[in-house]
């Protein structure tokens, strides 16, 4: 083998004791498919799980907010629905787009879908809450439910 030329392989042999005479090479560009296929998963999945928006909770004394920050988003496409302590926040933009030319006609439908879940530390009566959509703002009010411990006795 000529000095000057380089091969990855013989560097990757290097690693491992002289006598022992095995290319891992197969090994390595499997570990290398592997490590794409991950990272692409992760980035598909990542997506998807950030494809949230901003929302934090205001507490008082009679009444607990939600306030979630919905720029673009008109009171059609919201959708909220409580599931026992949680309050799902469903965001639905259905977009098309129509271009005419003198050749063709170009329509273009899209569709965007945000989805959030805030959880309370109290079931959340379905009958008292409002909702008001202002400036992108969506605030939802939610009584207060007062969380008394109960003590439980422990029986001989």
């Amino acid at each position: 083998m000529d000095p000057d030329k380089h091969d990855s392989r013989s560097d990757k042999k290097k690693v491992f004791p002289e006598n022992w005479n095995i290319d891992f090479t197969p090994f390595q560009e499997f570990v290398d498919r592997m490590d794409n296929l991950f990272s692409r998963s992760f980035k598909s999945f990542q997506g998807q799980i950030l494809n949230d928006f901003p929302a934090e909770i205001i507490e008082e004394k009679n009444h607990v907010y939600v306030k979630a920050e919905v720029p673009g988003y008109r009171r059609q496409d919201i959708q909220i629905e409580i599931i026992g302590n949680q309050i799902k926040i469903i965001l639905n933009k259905d977009e098309s787009l129509s271009v005419q030319t003198e050749k063709e006609n170009v329509n273009k439908k899209s569709t965007e879908r945000k989805e959030r879940i805030i959880t309370l530390p109290f079931n959340i009566p379905k009958k008292s809450i409002t909702a008001t959509l202002e400036n992108g703002i969506l605030i939802i009010k939610i009584p207060n439910q007062s969380i008394s411990p109960h003590i439980i006795d422990i029986e001989d």
